[in-house]
């Protein structure tokens, strides 16, 4: 008997949290219709009035209140699910074929973004990584030939600026000593120096033809030695003019083509998983840790899979390890076309749900996705919706309660669900009508939810109503009557 007391009175603390808003006590008979319009109550049917002594009322969990008008709030139940979060979720495949070499996470296991999960040693990775190295010394090569060949070019070019404008030999090779010329220098000074003896010569010879000292012939020849040294120094100045051009572009080409081949080795790497930090440090003595390619975990996260084992052979069609970030999941539900209209504007609004592994707590998530498309096996439209699981309550494959607000909220006229008595197929409540007295009246009962019901007719607002505790009275209601 004392237990039931205590259930009885938790139940009234229960209806007293959560009590209808709003509360209004008018002194007129008269109930409120979901539309707002007032209606009048239908004239309540007598009753013998029953008596309980007040110190009778303690025990029985007697509890009384009043009749209220306030706001019901009705939500649609639905059986949802917890998912994973699809959108942080990896299914890790190596990209290369090869051996497994090192498992360095096991199942449960949490990990960060960028930790080292796994290595499988890959021949292809191994040859690219050759490759790489290769690739990186011949362009250094590249790199120490292009600067001498450009510097050549530069210089060569200046000393045939030289040349052009008939600088005496000496200053030319004042101002183009200790500079890099190549094979060059020879080939253009020769050129020169023959030249300009040419030109001394006849030069010299002129004179001495007026005083008849030196023949027609004699001059004609120096004529002939200067005109041919001019025409070869011209030849051998464009010549080499376009060959230091030509050799400094070639260079230039080289230099370009090998670091393209470095920059796609580098990228083949990074593709396979390699920062640029290990790319960066490749060296060619490290041996077989050459062939090493490691998986990385994507984000930070839990290894909720785990297919592979030392010195398996695994391959891009194999998975191997799977990673997901639980501390959001997904809330999935199939919402009835007789719902659909909850759904109107749900995008990004929030519902609540229920656990039976945690009754006493509430969760809450965020539409995201209502659906497009019924089900046609299941007449049903898809709900998802996201939900925050940093104390990782919420199990992947867990079943819940959802709860779906309706459209619009009504105010009504309501009791406690626990104020309603049946007999013989009739609702009623107990009024008390004071002292020790209690009457019966029968009520018109309409929506409901958890905690409350509408009365649609029987009752006014303010009628002090038995809402724990009527069990005690309806017992001596029904004695009344079997006596009678």
């Amino acid at each position: 008997m004392l237990l039931a007391a205590f259930a009885a009175a938790a139940a009234g603390v229960s209806w007293l949290a959560l009590r209808p808003r709003n509360a209004a006590a008018p002194a007129s008979h008269a109930d409120t219709t979901p539309d707002g319009a007032a209606a009048t109550a239908a004239a309540p049917p007598t009753a013998a009035a029953i008596t309980l002594p007040r110190g009778s009322w303690r025990a029985a969990a007697i509890d009384i209140q009043p009749a209220a008008v306030g706001v019901l709030d009705q939500a649609t139940t639905l059986t949802g699910k917890i998912t994973l979060n699809e959108d942080r979720v990896a299914h890790i495949y190596p990209l290369v074929e090869g051996r497994v070499a090192e498992v360095d996470v096991g199942l449960g296991d949490a990990v960060k973004k960028g930790q080292q999960m796994a290595i499988i040693q890959s021949r292809e990775v191994g040859q690219a990584m050759l490759q790489l190295a290769q690739d990186r010394l011949q362009l250094g090569f590249a790199r120490r030939k292009d600067t001498w060949t450009q510097s050549v070019a530069t210089n060569t070019q200046a000393m045939i600026q030289l040349l052009r404008a008939n600088t005496p030999v000496e200053e030319v090779e004042t101002q183009m000593r200790n500079r890099p010329l190549g094979e060059y220098r020879d080939k253009l000074m020769t050129a020169y120096i023959a030249h300009a003896t040419a030109r001394k010569n006849l030069d010299r010879l002129t004179p001495l033809q007026d005083q008849g000292i030196v023949a027609a012939r004699q001059i004609f020849e120096a004529e002939a030695a200067w005109t041919t040294a001019r025409a070869t120094l011209q030849s051998l100045l464009e010549q080499i003019e376009q060959d230091a051009r030509q050799a400094a572009v070639m260079s230039a080409q080289a230099v370009q083509e090998l670091q393209t081949r470095v920059a796609v080795d580098e990228t083949a790497l990074e593709i396979l998983g390699f920062d640029r930090g290990a790319i960066a440090t490749i060296d060619p003595q490290q041996g077989e840790a050459l062939a090493h390619c490691p998986i990385h975990a994507p984000f930070d996260g839990t290894v909720i899979s785990k297919d592979v084992a030392l010195l398996e052979h695994v391959g891009p069609t194999n998975q191997i390890l799977g990673v997901a970030d639980l501390t959001t999941v997904w809330l999935t539900a199939d919402v009835y076309e007789e719902h659909l209209r909850l759904l109107q504007r749900a995008a990004n609004q929030s519902v609540t749900f229920r656990s039976a592994a945690w009754p006493d707590r509430v969760f809450a998530a965020r539409i995201f996705y209502t659906g497009d498309i019924v089900d046609s096996a299941t007449r049903t439209v898809a709900l998802r919706a996201v939900a925050d699981n940093a104390d990782r309550m919420l199990k992947p494959g867990m079943f819940v309660t959802v709860e779906l607000p309706a459209p619009a909220q009504a105010t009504v006229l309501q009791v406690p669900l626990t104020a309603i008595q049946e007999h013989e197929g009739r609702a009623f409540v107990f009024l008390h009508m004071g002292d020790d007295a209690f009457q019966r009246r029968d009520v018109k009962l309409g929506r409901r939810n958890a905690q409350g019901v509408e009365i649609l007719a029987g009752l006014a607002a303010g009628d002090r109503v038995v809402v724990n505790g009527g069990f005690a009275l309806k017992s001596r209601m029904l004695a009344d009557l079997l006596a009678e």
